[in-house]
């Protein structure tokens, strides 16, 4: 490799695990809880904070995302899109309405605007400063025939559908520029479990939507100018050994990716376990590859098989059922594999029931109450260990503000590409030229671009880690080959230069302190 050739393998290096860095910090706020919700905030010490007493209440459909440095953007409860400071996008103008009601608002009216069903919304980067949010939902004739007076009883999500907010706008705050796109419609969809994993190639996003009883997924090729989809997987699971719950209709339930991506796990109450496929992140394929049951059935404590999780170091996965915790080695598919965690957590008259799982940033997991009722979440301290050893600590999370529910709907913002895939094929368009000097490096307020020619007219193009340009200047008086940039308002971190100057482009990179 010559030196030119290592310089850009270099660079292109150390963009991508940057932005692999960044993009993790996404995930490092969760908003939570029922009037008002509260920030569970991950960036440092774990703390939590109140949205001013203003926020909406927060159930079992949240869902948010954070900006490349931590900070809250916007979160969603399945029928509104709220600003960072709790308020509903758009409001008070003409513009603030309730999505995901392309086909009638009567479920929504019905549920008075709160997302009361597991992983209802998601969030995905589309672009820029753009964002993509995934809602499941009923129109107006499935409402029809679930409040029909006579049996039988038929309940199901019918529409999948997406919009899209512009954070670029509103001086900040943001705006709802579309909505209400119709993914899906006249559909048996899983009025629980949505989740996504990071294409393989670093850039798009495989979007999964269950079918309600079937073990079929629905699944969408998610890049940032189109939505591809939906291409039907069928699973193979032989279901002899299987017992199924009549009666529960796909009640209650959770799927989830591990944070490598390569395994996917799915609940549903009609079934006691869960069902755990490897997927390849190039095609968006599931393998089946086990079904851990569940050890044993409460028919007291309504102890479906509710939320599931995988362990940080991807060896293990959980399975959260209503009233107990079950831990599962996923190299050993024997019965020696289940080790259950723990049961009800206190007795049964104060106990809200466990429900979905998440795993933090600061690698615990967290297990959200059934009914809301407490002001104390559970977690497991040490996820990666086998065994009770894991340390499962009983409404370890305590505050005084509100009723805690389940945390929000994230994938692993920070799952970058997969070097050396066969579907690595998006390749950083870099300049080969990198024949310019800049100092200082690292910079405070300013730095200098000095040239290896004249030139008459030079352009300086800075961008973040995610490709989004942070300033842009011309220039057209170039005195001694040199050109000084004013960086005072940037935050810290590695940043990108494109320099063009009369028709000739020059990258580099610094670092702002």
């Amino acid at each position: 490799m010559n030196g030119r050739k290592f310089l850009i393998f270099f660079f292109t290096f150390l963009l991508c695990k940057d932005l692999q860095s960044q993009d993790s910090k996404r995930n490092n706020i969760w908003t939570v809880g029922y009037s008002p919700p509260v920030i569970y905030d991950f960036n440092s010490l774990f703390t939590i904070d109140t949205f001013s007493k203003i926020g909406p209440g927060l159930t079992f459909g949240t869902s948010n995302i954070s900006d490349t440095n931590g900070h809250l953007l916007f979160f969603c409860n399945g029928f509104y899109i709220y600003d960072k400071a709790g308020w509903p996008i758009g409001y008070p103008d003409d513009n603030y309405d309730s999505i995901n009601c392309p086909l009638g608002l009567k479920f929504r009216d019905y549920y008075a605007g709160d997302g009361f069903w597991d992983q209802m919304s998601l969030i995905l980067p589309k672009k820029e400063n753009s964002y993509y949010v995934f809602t499941a939902g009923m129109s107006d004739i499935a409402y029809d025939e679930w409040k029909k007076p006579n049996p039988p009883y038929d309940f199901r999500f019918d529409v999948l559908s997406y919009h899209i907010v512009d954070m670029d706008v509103n001086e900040g705050e943001g705006k709802i520029i579309e909505k209400n796109n119709i993914l899906m419609k006249d559909a048996r969809l899983s009025h629980n479990r949505m989740s996504a994993v990071r294409h393989a190639n670093g850039r798009d996003w495989w979007l999964i939507k269950p079918h309600q009883t079937d073990q079929t997924y629905y699944v969408f090729l998610v890049k940032p100018d189109t939505i591809e989809g939906p291409i039907i997987r069928q699973c193979n699971f032989s279901m002899d050994s299987i017992t199924k719950y009549a009666g529960t209709y796909g009640i209650e339930g959770q799927c989830a990716f591990s944070p490598d991506g390569n395994w996917f796990a799915s609940t549903e109450a009609a079934y006691k376990g869960v069902f755990i496929y490897k997927f390849d992140r190039c095609t968006g394929t599931f393998t089946d590859y086990h079904f851990f049951k569940q050890q044993f059935f409460d028919t007291t404590t309504y102890d479906w098989s509710i939320g599931t999780c995988f362990s940080p170091n991807n060896k293990l996965v959980y399975l959260i059922t209503g009233a107990n915790i079950y831990q599962y080695e996923l190299a050993d598919t024997t019965l020696n594999s289940t080790i259950h965690i723990s049961g009800p957590d206190t007795v049964m008259v104060y106990f809200p029931s466990y429900c979905l799982s998440y795993l933090a940033s600061n690698d615990k997991l967290y297990i959200g109450n059934g009914n809301g009722t407490q002001n104390g979440m559970s977690y497991i301290d040490k996820p990666n260990e086998r065994g009770v050893s894991c340390n499962f600590v009983p409404k370890g999370v305590r505050q005084p503000f509100t009723n805690l529910a389940v945390p929000p709907n994230l994938p692993f913002y920070g799952l970058g590409k997969l070097e050396g895939s066969p579907c690595d094929t998006i390749k950083p368009s870099i300049p080969i030229n990198t024949a310019i000097k800049i100092y200082p490096n690292p910079a405070s307020d300013h730095f200098t671009i000095e040239l290896p020619s004249s030139a008459k007219k030079v352009q300086a193009i800075i961008y973040n880690m995610l490709g989004e340009v942070v300033l842009s200047q011309t220039r057209e008086e170039i005195k001694d080959n040199k050109v000084e940039l004013s960086v005072k308002h940037l935050a810290s971190g590695l940043y990108g230069l494109r320099v063009n100057a009369d028709g000739e482009r020059f990258v580099s990179k610094f670092v702002k302190e």
